[in-house]
């Protein structure tokens, strides 16, 4: 057994001894490592094959580096059906997640063209930013930029976005209700500024939201644009299939008429709910 044992390769039996650590509790959820000179002092071993050990258990999705940060025992990503989503921040709140809206910036400054052809702006025209960063359990969830117009800005600028959400100052403020939003979901890699906020390396996977919410006239109020680490949010999607046609529905099958033959197409056609970069039309708190 002991012969055995020193066959396995030290770094496998580090990775082995840190991830029994982590399924029983001795690591939790979002706790911070020893900096990686301890634990290659603790372990008897080189930095080189300390990593190695870190590199299979952030493989295996057991822990994440942050960069300027550290290595810590990886948060289970967060499980959302995104049709039925509504306000991210209540229904996480609701699901018993301690969510916080940290407010980073606003200001006005000159749309993206993407911004500017979809809220209907000229080229001249600027918009108002708000920048924000959500944490759920203390963990950077996601980075979220709202555009809206300049004349409905100069508005919402007068209120204190640090405690006001943006949809509460368009309802109650202006009168502007919320009611319908397109949203597009794609796969990015992070920009060294999104991922510095979000507390990751720069080309991290992520997802990008680009959505529109629209008024009651159909008019578009808010450009939101939103980046998620791809290791913290997962998409889920219900997905219903057309029924199987029952055997009695089926046209009879006749045989021995020279020329004739009758039968039911055997082909059943599923209507396909899967996308890349899926858009869904929803209501949504901006």
């Amino acid at each position: 057994m002991v012969s055995a044992l020193r066959r396995v390769p030290r770094y496998h039996q580090i990775a082995g001894i840190l991830r029994e650590r982590i399924d029983t509790g001795e690591l939790r959820a979002g706790e911070a490592l020893d900096n990686q000179r301890r634990l290659a002092r603790e372990f008897n071993v080189t930095l080189m094959t300390l990593r190695h050990a870190l590199e299979l258990l952030e493989r295996d999705g057991l822990i994440t580096r942050r960069h300027g940060l550290g290595t810590f025992v990886a948060v289970p990503a967060i499980d959302y059906d995104i049709l039925r989503l509504r306000a991210l921040a209540g229904d996480l709140s609701a699901k018993g997640n301690n969510v916080v809206t940290r407010f980073l910036r606003s200001g006005f400054r000159r749309p993206d063209p993407q911004v500017a052809r979809e809220l209907g702006l000229g080229k001249a025209e600027r918009v108002f930013v708000l920048e924000r960063l959500r944490l759920v359990d203390g963990r950077p969830m996601s980075l979220q930029s709202s555009c809206v117009p300049r004349r409905i800005g100069e508005e919402v600028a007068r209120a204190d976005l640090a405690i006001t959400p943006l949809r509460q100052v368009l309802l109650f403020k202006l009168g502007l209700e919320i009611a319908s939003a397109r949203e597009t979901v794609s796969a990015v890699q992070l920009d060294a500024r999104s991922a510095r906020e979000l507390g990751c390396r720069r080309g991290a996977p992520a997802f990008r939201s680009d959505r529109v919410s629209h008024g009651a006239d159909g008019s578009p109020l808010v450009y939101d644009r939103s980046f998620i680490p791809g290791d913290r949010f997962r998409i889920t999607r219900q997905v219903p299939y057309a029924p199987a046609p029952h055997a009695a529905d089926k046209a009879p099958y006749s045989a021995g008429i020279a020329g004739e033959s009758s039968g039911a197409a055997g082909a059943d056609h599923l209507r396909d709910a899967h996308s890349i970069g899926a858009t869904s039309e929803e209501e949504i708190n901006a």
